[in-house]
């Protein structure tokens, strides 16, 4: 049997994150420079990753269920929903659920820094086990089972955001109000962008978003203010790339992080990453969580300034290549 490779790549948030994880709206693009790759290919058993390998498709997303955490966790996650999703894989010849192959994964996307690594285990986990089993997953489908993968199989605080950008690819604006919809834009509407990150493993995202969503379930006004704010950001962002009002996105982008920073928890080293940029006239925000910024230039002739800037703060740097599909 033929082997089936596939791709997810690291996301930026550009404006209104996280208000995606209460039905908020987002700009996000993906962005090649970081990625993660999945191999599925045969085995005598089936084996997830490094830490699952057991003679049953079940036993094995039971046992990598059961440790909550980590590669294994993930991709038995995906399993479990692509199961859900066409029962059928269940019942396969030869010996109900025995079907032999090997999940691997290869990543360079920084660790728990806020550029969706985990997520773009998941969705390539996916889309490589649906190329294996031959099971067709269009963008929707696909971005649906990686939240559900992520949210209800391993209880992870999250919203759409990361999924439907993976799973779509590109620079996009994501109504995440049920039932949802996004509009793909041109990756040419971007001004010139960096994104920097701290080079030692944060704090996994969910860990960061679960004393936030608490209040939000009990109705406290100051999150539902920022959640509002952030999704507004976003629209009025969208205006902006448009217009291609450059000046107006800055506001934007400097206007997030200040909501974002009056409600959900940071550390000193995230305020330290957005004051380097801006201190050297860009605007910055958190990319996601935590752990990395996203900072709009006046001009590309800033960038080796600010290059130089982050590098002798020990954070790495790069230009974003945005990834279309």
């Amino acid at each position: 049997m033929r082997s089936v490779t596939a791709t997810a790549y690291a996301r930026a948030g550009l404006l209104g994150n996280p208000s995606d994880i209460y039905g908020g709206r987002v700009l996000a693009f993906t962005f090649r420079n970081f990625s993660a790759r999945v191999l599925v290919e045969p085995a005598e058993r089936t084996v997830l990753g490094s830490e699952v390998s057991t003679d049953d498709m079940r036993d094995a997303i039971a046992v990598g269920l059961a440790g909550r955490c980590g590669e294994g966790a993930l991709l038995a996650a995906a399993l479990n929903q692509l199961t859900h999703h066409a029962p059928r894989l269940l019942e396969l010849p030869g010996s109900g659920a025995r079907v032999g192959f090997r999940v691997t994964v290869t990543t360079d996307i920084p660790r728990q820094v806020g550029l969706a690594g985990s997520s773009a285990i998941v969705v390539s986990t996916l889309r490589a086990l649906a190329g294996w089993f031959g099971v067709a997953l269009d963008a929707a489908r696909l971005a649906e089972l990686a939240l559900r993968a992520e949210r209800d199989e391993l209880g992870i605080t999250a919203g759409p955001m990361d999924r439907v950008v993976q799973a779509q690819e590109g620079l996009l604006h994501i109504d995440c109000r049920p039932p949802g919809s996004s509009v793909s834009l041109a990756a040419q509407l971007l001004p010139p962008l960096f994104v920097a990150w701290e080079l030692t493993p944060g704090v996994p995202s969910g860990v960061l978003h679960d004393t936030v969503r608490a209040r939000w379930e009990a109705g406290d006004p100051a999150v539902r203010a920022a959640v509002d704010a952030l999704a507004t950001l976003a629209d009025e962002g969208l205006d902006a790339l448009r217009a291609r009002d450059v000046a107006r996105l800055r506001r934007l982008v400097d206007r997030n992080f200040d909501v974002r920073a009056s409600v959900w928890p940071h550390g000193e080293r995230d305020e330290e990453l957005v004051a380097i940029g801006r201190r050297r006239g860009a605007a910055v925000k958190l990319c996601g969580s935590g752990g990395s910024v996203l900072g709009v230039m006046r001009a590309e002739a800033e960038y080796p300034a600010l290059a130089t800037a982050y590098r002798d703060a020990g954070c790495g740097i790069l230009r974003p290549e945005v990834a279309v599909r």
